[in-house]
C-alpha cells in the first residue's frame, strides 16, 4: 500500500495484523483501530435493513486516508469509475511525484499540496474536465488548511471544503469521512439515493438534501459507517 510518500505492507492473519514500513501508531490511526467497532455497530444497528447489511459485511472499516490525497482522489471521481480514478492518481503521481521503492515494489509518491502546478501535465494524466478543478484546488490548499479542518465542528469543516473549486456536498462529505475522522458525515451518491428511497421512503422521490439529513439524524454520530454498509448493500442488490 502507499500513502503520500510511504510504502508499507499489511497482512491480516486470523485476528492479527502484520505490518512493515509503518509503526503501530500510524497503523492504529489509518485503520481507525482506536475506535470501538462493536460499539459503532450497536449504534447504527437501527433496523432490519442495517442488521442484514452488518451481518453480510461485518468487519468493514473506514480508513483515515491522507486528506490531500483523498481530496484529489474524489475530485477525480466525478463521473468516473474506480479504474479511471486509479489511472488518474497514478498519472498525477508519475508526473509530479518522486520515485520510490520498498519491499520489491516501485512506484511514485503522491505529490504534495502546491506541487500540482502544471495544468498541461494534469491534463496528460487523463483527468479530463477535472483538470481545472485539480489545478485550482492545488493553488489554494496547503497543509495548515487541511489540519485546521480537523479542529472545526462538522458543519464548519464542510462549509470550508465546499468553498474549494469543484467541491460540492458529496465530495466534501467523502473527504470529511474518509480522511478527517468526521464519522457523522453521510455522503449521498446515486447508490445511496436509490437504497434510501427504496428502503426508508417507499420509493418516493425525496430530495438529496433530505436524504443526507435523514442519514445523519437517524444513524447519529456514526452515520458514515451506516452509509458504507448501505452502500455495499445497494451495490449488491443492483
Amino acid at each position: 500500500m502507499t500513502v503520500r510518500d510511504r510504502i508499507f505492507r499489511v497482512c491480516q492473519s486470523a485476528d492479527q495484523l502484520e505490518f512493515q514500513g509503518i509503526d503501530r501508531k500510524f497503523l492504529t490511526s489509518y485503520f481507525a483501530l482506536d475506535e470501538s467497532y462493536p460499539h459503532i455497530l450497536t449504534e447504527i444497528n437501527k433496523d432490519s435493513f442495517m442488521c442484514e447489511a452488518i451481518r453480510k459485511y461485518r468487519g468493514m472499516r473506514i480508513v483515515r486516508q491522507d486528506a490531500w490525497e483523498c481530496l484529489i482522489s474524489f475530485l477525480c471521481s466525478s463521473a468516473a469509475n474506480i479504474p479511471k480514478i486509479k489511472t488518474n492518481i497514478e498519472g498525477l503521481s508519475q508526473f509530479f511525484g518522486e520515485k520510490m521503492s520498498a519491499f520489491g515494489f516501485e512506484g511514485y509518491a503522491f505529490p504534495n499540496p502546491g506541487t500540482l502546478d502544471d495544468y498541461e501535465k494534469i491534463v496528460r494524466a487523463k483527468t479530463g474536465f477535472r483538470a481545472k478543478y485539480i489545478k485550482a484546488v492545488n493553488d489554494v490548499v496547503d497543509e495548515p488548511f487541511l489540519s485546521s479542518l480537523k479542529k472545526m465542528p462538522y458543519p464548519e469543516a464542510k462549509k470550508a471544503l465546499k468553498c474549494l473549486p469543484g467541491v460540492g456536498d458529496k465530495i466534501a462529505d467523502c473527504v470529511l469521512l474518509f480522511s478527517l475522522g468526521f464519522t457523522e458525515a453521510f455522503p449521498v451518491d446515486t447508490w445511496m439515493k436509490k437504497v434510501l428511497r427504496k428502503w426508508y421512503f417507499n420509493d418516493e422521490d425525496v430530495p438529496e438534501q433530505q436524504l443526507q439529513g435523514f442519514g445523519m439524524k437517524y444513524f447519529g454520530k456514526y452515520a458514515g459507517y451506516a452509509q458504507q454498509f448501505l452502500f455495499m448493500a445497494a451495490r449488491e442488490s443492483r
